[in-house]
């Protein structure tokens, strides 16, 4: 069968990699244009074209899909499926027509919960304790269209969204090359979501990532964890920003008068909240290096007894 692949960062690598391990011809290779990234904005090539090239494909980094000389391309090479992972772009009906078997897309999220752009960010958010990730087959909608086969498994309590996602990734990669042999046959059984229980997920902004410390410890701990590395969370103190790179529990369901107030016990930075308090244990001042919470206070003081914004 010929598959077209289309895929940006390093997490989707495990299904490209199944793909050329497999007896399927991969006629080519899609990702998203390089782009500035990094303080000096030096132009970064996605995770796939880095991998790909290593190997001796070529790889096409189109700027729109919707281009018509980019359609006409994709149909001369006349795939009989394309495979979406983490492309991250829409997908156009006239692209979703031009494959004999339409277009398979993994998704890190049990379907039709967390449609979207952040499924796995949003899933740790709210606390949930289990996700999963969904092959579909994909249609004009948001992620809306039937599922394939899903896998759940359980979110581990100190688990990045980096951590979680690179799993789901590895779990759908295998998914899709189990699945391939019912698509030939024609034995693929799919079935439509149940649009009544689904939730739509946001792109995730650096502004999310400012503290608000009127909620809770548990819940701070959580967007610690959904936000590394990017855009991780940060609070002002002052008129200075300050990241926090580092964070335990101190407290649980203390009820604090100031939230926001720092204070220190045993050499440990305390932060209050809405419920609860967090000991803060690497955190770096903006323009400065990451250091230890004893570090920091060493050398600024004043930041104790102070309040965070």
């Amino acid at each position: 069968m010929r598959i077209l692949f289309m895929g940006s960062p390093k997490f989707a690598l495990p299904v490209l990699k199944n793909l050329i391990d497999s007896q399927h011809d991969l006629v080519a290779i899609y990702t998203q244009p390089d782009k500035p990234a990094g303080r000096g904005n030096k132009m970064t090539s996605p995770a796939i074209k880095l991998f790909a090239e290593g190997l001796g494909f070529k790889v096409h980094q189109p700027s729109s899909l919707k281009d018509p000389k980019i359609l006409q391309e994709a149909s001369q090479l006349n795939p009989d499926l394309i495979v979406v992972a983490a492309y991250g772009k829409l997908i156009p009906k006239e692209l979703l027509l031009i494959p004999r078997y339409g277009c398979w897309n993994l998704h890190p999220s049990l379907l039709p919960e967390y449609r979207g752009p952040s499924p796995v960010v949003s899933a740790i958010l709210d606390g949930k304790i289990t996700t999963g990730v969904t092959l579909m087959q994909m249609d004009e909608g948001l992620d809306t269209g039937p599922i394939i086969s899903q896998e759940k498994i359980r979110i581990d309590i100190n688990e990045s969204v980096k951590k979680c996602t690179e799993k789901l990734f590895a779990i759908g990669a295998d998914m899709l090359i189990k699945n391939l042999p019912d698509l030939i046959s024609g034995t693929v059984i799919s079935k439509p979501q149940i649009n009544a229980f689904a939730t739509t997920t946001k792109l995730v902004k650096k502004s999310d990532g400012l503290i608000d410390w009127h909620t809770s410890a548990e819940q701070i701990i959580r967007m610690e964890r959904a936000y590394r590395p990017w855009p991780g969370i940060y609070t002002k103190w002052g008129n200075k920003i300050v990241k926090i790179l580092e964070v335990k529990l101190h407290r649980l369901d203390q009820v604090c008068e100031s939230p926001g107030k720092v204070e220190k016990v045993n050499d440990n930075i305390i932060v209050q909240t809405g419920k609860g308090s967090l000991i803060v244990c690497k955190l770096q001042l903006e323009g400065k290096s990451q250091v230890s919470g004893i570090e920091f206070i060493s050398g600024y003081p004043d930041f104790i007894n102070s309040k965070l914004q």
